[in-house]
């Protein structure tokens, strides 16, 4: 086995890892979305404060106190000696849902961990036509498609939306680089979807699909 191919399925590995490890902000913004339901949107706000300060304390005794502790959730190089992308994360999901309709800001999240895997599972694994750096033309198509089904699941009625959000997002995954993607993919694409949902009109107070008005009804909203 040639030395390219074990590095290329050791960097799949570790992608695979950094990106299961991201699905666990998947309890986040349902944690967030039980607290607006059951209380109100200040309170769900103030719990993801919560949780951005305890994160940030945690950040601060690794990089202080712990510089050498071992990679057990494969860290980007960038990330051993600066803050994780869950920090950048969080901070865009306080923003995103206290500056846009909860069904946009929602969906923005939901392509932040879904079409970001995607998009880069596909790439390590299929890639060969490379486009912008190290991305590659099937990671980028890979994670546009992603984006467009969790798009059609949550905002099926209003494609102008979801399609635009879908595109965007994938559009800045390809093109950030030294800015973190978990900051920048959520807030352009929401900001795309709010200005789409103010220029047409559309009301967005709830969500217009068939799975957030099973999850409702599951937790008797």
């Amino acid at each position: 086995m040639s030395c390219a191919i074990i590095m290329k399925k050791h960097s799949l590995y570790k992608e695979i890892i950094r990106k299961l490890f991201h699905l666990m902000e998947l309890p986040v913004l349902l944690a967030y979305t039980l607290l607006r339901q059951y209380f109100s949107q200040r309170v769900g706000i103030l719990g993801l404060t919560l949780l951005f300060l305890i994160l940030l304390e945690v950040e601060y005794v690794r990089l202080e106190y712990m510089p050498k502790l071992p990679n057990f959730i494969a860290l980007r190089k960038r990330e051993m000696n600066n803050v994780t992308g869950t920090i950048f994360f969080i901070a865009a999901t306080i923003i995103a849902f206290s500056a846009f309709d909860y069904p946009i800001a929602m969906t923005a999240m939901l392509l932040t961990i879904f079409g970001d895997l995607a998009s880069a599972l596909i790439g390590i694994k299929f890639g060969r036509h490379k486009i912008h750096k190290n991305k590659t033309l099937e990671g980028f198509l890979g994670g546009l498609a992603v984006n467009c089904v969790i798009g059609y699941l949550f905002l099926p009625l209003y494609p102008v939306i979801f399609l635009s959000m879908a595109f965007v997002a994938s559009i800045v995954e390809l093109f950030t680089g030294k800015l973190d993607d978990n900051l920048t993919i959520p807030l352009f694409a929401a900001f795309t979807g709010q200005m789409i949902a103010y220029f047409l009109a559309i009301p967005l107070a709830v969500f217009p699909g068939p799975i957030m008005e099973s999850f409702l009804k599951f937790f008797h909203f």
